[in-house]
C-alpha cells in the first residue's frame, strides 16, 4: 500500500466515523459499519486506530479542527463587532444543522454535545477531549464579547461566565432544534444572546 493511499484509508475512516457517530451515536456505531462506510478491511481499522474508541477522539478532533478553520476563524478574525461576530456565528450554524443523511436531510444537532450527552460519564479519554473543545468555543466568544467590551456594545463584565453562559444557552437550542425537527429554535436565539452578552 502507497503512502497515499494509506492516507486516504484513514481519512475515510475519520470520515466515516465522524459521520455515523454524529448521525447514530457512539454505542449505535460498530467498527463493520464503519468499515463498510469507509470502504476499508476491519485490519485497515486497526492497523490505524487500536480500538472504536481511539478512532472515535482522532474523529472528534478532526471534526473540530475542520469546524474551526471552517467557521469559527474566519468569523472572529473580521472587523466586524463583537456582537456582530457571535450573529454571524448563528446563521453560519443555522446553515450547517440541516445535514443529508443519504435518503434525507436530518437536523443532527451538535456533533459535539450529542457525543457529551452519550459519553462522557463513560469515557474519561473523549470526556477530556470534549471538555477541551468546548473551553475553545467559549474562548472564542470569550474573545467577541471582549471586543464588545471594547465598543462599549456592552457593559464591562466577567466575559468568561458571560462566554459560558452563551454557550450553554446555544447548546441547549441546538439540541431543542434537533428533538422538535425545528431550525427556527437555533436561528431566533440571538435576542437572547444579546441579553446574557449584557448581563
Amino acid at each position: 500500500m502507497s503512502l497515499l493511499q494509506a492516507a486516504n484509508t484513514r481519512e475515510r475512516l475519520l470520515q466515516a466515523a465522524a459521520a455515523l457517530i454524529w448521525e447514530r451515536g457512539y454505542q449505535a456505531t460498530g467498527v463493520d459499519e464503519l468499515c463498510a462506510r469507509a470502504e476499508a478491511k476491519k485490519g485497515s481499522f486497526y492497523h490505524y486506530f487500536p480500538s472504536k474508541i481511539d478512532l472515535a477522539i482522532a474523529a472528534i478532533e478532526s471534526t473540530w479542527q475542520q469546524v474551526e478553520n471552517g467557521v469559527f476563524k474566519p468569523i472572529f478574525s473580521t472587523d466586524l463587532s463583537g456582537m456582530e461576530q457571535l450573529s454571524q456565528l448563528v446563521a453560519k450554524v443555522s446553515e450547517l444543522l440541516l445535514v443529508n443523511t443519504g435518503d434525507r436531510k436530518m437536523i443532527l444537532g451538535c456533533p459535539f454535545g450529542n457525543l457529551g450527552q452519550e459519553m462522557a460519564l463513560h469515557d474519561e479519554r473523549i470526556r477530556v477531549v470534549l471538555q477541551n473543545i468546548f473551553s475553545a468555543h467559549c474562548a472564542y466568544i470569550e474573545s467577541a464579547l471582549n471586543k464588545a467590551q471594547r465598543e462599549a456594545e456592552i457593559p464591562a463584565g466577567d466575559n468568561a461566565q458571560r462566554a459560558k453562559n452563551i454557550f450553554a444557552l446555544l447548546e441547549g437550542c441546538l439540541l431543542l432544534a434537533k428533538v422538535d425537527k425545528d431550525l427556527n429554535v437555533f436561528r431566533h436565539t440571538m435576542p437572547v444572546v444579546r441579553l446574557m452578552a449584557s448581563a
